[in-house]
């Protein structure tokens, strides 16, 4: 059961929308909320406040540190403020902590004691980012230990969702966290598989743990590439959710063909919720 669900927020728009998106899942399945902001530590390296220093034309580090270090802590505060505030309002329980430190590695650390990670696609910079994922979102979602759910909509769906299983170890977990949705969140869930020669089998496996769960299902076979095919299927369907395993395939052949959690990182229709 996902009961400490675990939100990164640095104040920005987009962290604003994963945070709505938690508190209102959170209020449905009766969870509690882990707010977090990391001061980037980065931000107060020696090497950023030379820049500073250099462009000014000034002496380094005259309480440059110092003010900045302030500066952060205090766009912190208020960040935390509002996920207070917004926890408060919809009546749901909540803990917040800030920290200093490399902003990916806090979060992953924050994480091991959490249930379900929900973030924005992008951080602070993702008005520059032309729809693609934040680095920090990006590194959470490859090297996080538990299921990370990432979003663009303020809003959690309650229909149907999408989890695309391929037989991988990842794609199991993420079959485990279907079956979890489809109870708790109430959502009508549909399997895809993607491929030709091993598919029908892979979807034969699919059914048959889902329906020891008793659960309703459609399944579906697809062939195609599976990047685009999953994220075009869920759009066809309209789905609220997108559920598939993180990184399913070996590190050598993600950096050869590309990676479909990659592809569908950046081009998802809908929130995509990785597993492991």
């Amino acid at each position: 059961m996902m009961k400490r669900i675990l939100v990164p927020t640095d104040g920005s728009a987009s962290a604003s929308v994963g945070l709505r998106y938690a508190v209102a899942l959170a209020k449905r399945i009766g969870a509690k909320l882990y707010g977090l902001h990391v001061v980037d530590v980065k931000l107060l390296e020696g090497p950023f406040l030379r820049d500073v220093s250099a462009s000014l034309g000034t002496a380094p580090y005259v309480n440059y540190q110092g003010n900045i270090a302030l500066i952060l802590e205090e766009r912190g505060r208020a960040a935390l403020e509002t996920f207070e505030n917004a926890c408060e309002e919809a009546g749901v329980e909540f803990e917040t902590a800030q920290m200093t430190g490399v902003v990916p590695r806090m979060i992953i650390e924050k994480s091991e004691l959490a249930d379900l990670l929900v973030m924005g696609y992008g951080g602070e910079h993702s008005e520059w980012l032309d729809g693609l994922v934040g680095s920090t979102t990006a590194t959470v979602a490859r090297r996080a230990k538990l299921p990370v759910l990432v979003t663009s909509t303020d809003t959690p769906g309650t229909q149907r969702f999408v989890v695309a299983y391929d037989g991988s170890a990842h794609a199991r977990a993420a079959l485990r966290t279907a079956a979890e949705i489809a109870r708790a969140w109430g959502l009508t869930c549909h399997v895809l598989v993607v491929g030709e020669t091993e598919a029908a089998a892979l979807l034969d496996e699919a059914r048959s743990y889902l329906q020891t769960h008793e659960l309703t299902a459609e399944y579906v076979l697809r062939p195609g590439d599976p990047s685009e095919t999953i994220v075009e299927y869920a759009r066809e369907c309209d789905a609220d959710l997108l559920v598939m395993g993180a990184y399913g395939h070996t590190k050598v052949r993600e950096l050869v063909v590309g990676s479909t959690t990659a592809y569908a990182l950046n081009h998802a229709p809908c929130p995509l919720l990785l597993s492991r």
